[in-house]
């Protein structure tokens, strides 16, 4: 996207609030009043709390300025929440932040600087400008408030370019006016929209608002310390809150003994009592009740700080209690007190309730400010363990397999900590798998095994391991067409998973082996399926009149890549989905048929099977479906590409031998472009599959039976020389078809 592209985006999106806004109980600047020389520069940090006092990171914020005639605000790139105040020319103003719909302001005076010749200014050079903005470019105001617009003219690629002169023009006189240097002017109640034209013909428009509304304090109320001082913030509630600068108004207080205000409305206070602070200006006016407690003079609080640090339990929490007291031992209901924790990932402080909550195992401190000089006191804080996350929470093991499981601490967002340690980890089914003290489980027999790993406090987590062997297969030695899993060291004994009377065929491991993904017509076309290793908890991931075929998982075990028909096309092709159903696409088109997608260890590269040029061939393209290639190019026919782990291809390959077609399996190094055969003249292979550690194929061996129907049987192949072993059939009418491993 252009850059100019992006500041629009952004520029537009900045009138809405973030999600996590809603979140905002209140705004505090670093600083409340700020003098200035014409030239001086000052940054400004704003910080977001919750209702609990926590502060909001990553929160955005959005700058304003009353008049950028007297103060610009310059918000760095890089940190939001500061914002650098630039003296432009003498007078009063204030500068407001924004974050949802709270707020705060300083005011800022400027002075005029010493006698120093002005450099002169640098316009940018390079390209004319190609756009003409206006900020901002949405303006609400009572009637006679003033509002500066800027006039902003970009390049083409979004950098500022030279400012030249704009003529401005309101389209509603009545209801908003503008002056030669671009200042908006209420009116009457109304909307109104200003131009800014260059003599280049471009031209920018800003939509103005305008609306008689009351004007209130927000807070409407201040409880104050004696000494200290608040800057009292004029708002329009039915605008949003907007804030009104405080220069605009005349300012009064009903008692300047307990509250002076200065004419940018900073509230000073005095001594004990109550007094009314009151905002005249645009035509409005607004009152501030201001308390002002009784000097304290000391503190009482709990937990006491000679106990040492304050142990805080995970996702548990501690009570603070304060206790404000006069000169008389009397409680000072109303003191003024300020939390501040030092790291708010650590612990989470809830303000009003005085709780501190436990976020994240460590340290943090919390520090709390009184009312009065010598008043403060700060407690270390420790947090202490709290949830546990076990990983991988799936695994698919072999007979005799080991696999190591990892646990870490979580915080009450679930988000992990740190390593966990002093566990105690059992397995709720010890003939399918054991576990050691340290959360190393072995493969004992086949089932579904529950490792658990609880914490001494009750807290724990949970790994399904599901153990079985490593090749899947279709065999209809239950009277249909169902997946079985095999153990290629003991064929004897496969372990069927699916039982539907339907047919459920060419099945595919997950990359941790916990989940199949399979074909089945149980629902009248044959459609893709995804179930635990195991084959329970079955669910359909496709729903279309297509039908899908040869699924195979991407090694971030999100996505399949299948091969699919649709009904009315003469050809199937290559497709790819989300695990859960989502986002399905075509990875290829046309008249040709595209089948038999098998995936990279990479997961960068598909293989596929396709007739683009006349003949069944081997294809390559990247997993977008982008940069198709062919890399078999040979006048015999190739077809079923896997995958070896080291990156080579295999696949099968038609060769004539003595007058009769023999499939033999081929392995192809891409890089060198040497083929070599891997399967005696003998097998004729019609699918195989490569196991995870490259030594070893599963092979479907085809032959015409006596009575002329195709006889389907299981071989397995070591390619280190050893002697080759076949899956018993029960009946000769048994078939066994569409070899799968699990890759691990």
């Amino acid at each position: 996207m252009p850059r100019h592209a992006v500041l629009l985006a952004a520029a537009l999106s900045a009138a809405a609030p973030p999600a996590a806004a809603q979140d905002v109980a209140s705004v505090t600047l670093s600083h409340k009043t700020v003098q200035l020389k014409v030239g001086q520069r000052v940054g400004v940090y704003a910080t977001a709390n919750d209702a609990r006092g926590v502060v909001l990171v990553g929160q955005r914020f959005e700058w304003t300025t009353s008049d950028a005639r007297i103060v610009r605000v310059e918000v760095d790139r890089e940190q939001p929440d500061l914002a650098y105040l630039v003296g432009a020319g003498e007078g009063l103003a204030q500068v407001q932040v924004r974050a949802g719909s709270r707020s705060d302001a300083v005011a800022v005076q400027v002075s005029r600087a010493e006698a120093v010749p002005a450099p002169a200014p640098v316009q940018p050079a390079g390209p004319p400008a190609a756009m003409l903005r206006i900020e901002p470019s949405n303006v609400l105001l009572l009637p006679v408030e003033t509002r500066p617009l800027a006039a902003l003219f970009l390049r083409e690629d979004g950098t500022p370019a030279p400012s030249v002169a704009v003529t401005w023009l309101s389209h509603n006189p009545p209801v908003a006016t503008v002056t030669g240097d671009g200042r908006v002017v209420g009116q009457t109640d109304g909307r109104a929209v200003i131009e800014a034209r260059a003599a280049s013909g471009l031209v920018a428009t800003a939509s103005v608002e305008v609306a008689g509304a009351p004007i209130a304090f927000v807070p409407a109320a201040l409880a104050l310390s004696p000494g200290t001082e608040a800057l009292a913030q004029v708002v329009v509630p039915t605008q949003g809150n907007r804030l009104l600068a405080g220069p605009a108004f005349s300012w009064r207080s009903s008692d300047e003994s307990v509250a002076r205000v200065s004419p940018l409305g900073l509230v000073t206070a005095g001594g004990p009592g109550r007094a009314t602070v009151t905002a005249e200006g645009l035509g409005r006016a607004a009152t501030l009740l201001v308390s002002v407690h009784r000097p304290v003079v000391e503190m009482e609080w709990l937990p006491r700080r000679d106990q040492g640090p304050v142990t805080v339990p995970l996702n548990g929490s501690v009570e603070f209690s304060v206790r404000a007291l006069d000169a008389q031992g009397q409680l000072v209901p109303d003191a003024l007190l300020l939390w501040t924790l030092r790291d708010t990932a650590v612990a989470a402080f809830d303000t009003a309730a005085r709780r501190l909550h436990g976020r994240a195992l460590g340290r943090t401190q919390l520090q709390l400010k009184g009312p009065a000089p010598g008043l403060d006191v700060a407690w270390e804080i420790q947090v202490i363990a709290g949830g546990v996350r076990v990983a991988p929470d799936r695994a698919g093991l072999d007979l005799r397999d080991t696999v190591t499981l990892a646990a870490h601490w979580t915080d009450d967002a679930g988000r992990l900590i740190g390593p966990a340690t002093d566990l105690t980890w059992k397995t709720t089914n010890a003939a399918v798998a054991s576990v050691t003290a340290s959360g190393g489980v072995t493969a004992v027999g086949p089932g579904r095994a529950q490792i658990v790993a609880a914490t001494a406090w009750g807290k724990a987590d949970t790994a399904d391991v599901f153990v079985q062997g490593a090749v899947l297969v279709t065999s209809n030695r239950g009277g249909s067409a169902d997946l079985y899993a095999v153990d290629p060291r003991a064929p004897g004994s496969p372990l069927r998973l699916t039982t539907e009377p339907a047919v459920e065929t060419m099945g595919a491991y997950s990359p941790d082996g916990s989940r199949i993904a399979y074909v089945s017509n149980r629902d009248g076309t044959f459609e893709l399926y995804v179930a635990d290793a195991d084959g329970s908890s079955p669910r359909r991931l496709t729903q279309s009149p297509a039908t899908e075929f040869t699924p195979r998982w991407m090694p971030d075990g999100a996505r399949l890549v299948f091969a699919a028909q649709t009904p009315g096309a003469r050809a199937a092709q290559i497709w790819i989905i989300g695990e859960d159903g989502s986002g399905a696409r075509a990875l290829t088109e046309g008249e040709a048929t595209n089948v038999e997608p098998a995936i990279s260890p990479d997961g960068g590269t598909i293989a596929f099977t396709s007739t683009r040029d006349g003949n069944y061939e081997i294809y390559l393209m990247a997993s977008d479906g982008t940069q198709p290639r062919n890399v078999s190019r040979s006048a015999q026919k190739e077809s079923h590409p896997a995958w070896f782990p080291d990156g080579r291809l295999a696949y099968v390959q038609e060769r004539t031998a003595g007058g009769r077609v023999v499939p033999v399996v081929v392995r192809h190094d891409l890089t060198a472009g040497q083929v070599s055969t891997l399967t005696p003249p003998d097998l004729a292979v019609t699918d195989f599959a490569v196991s995870g550690s490259g030594d070893l194929l599963a092979l479907e061996v085809s032959a015409l039976a006596a009575d002329g129907r195709l006889d389907r049987r299981l071989v397995f192949l070591p390619l280190d020389g050893g002697a080759r072993t076949e899956l018993p059939r029960q009946t000769p009418a048994e078939q066994l078809s569409s070899p799968s491993f699990r890759r691990r």
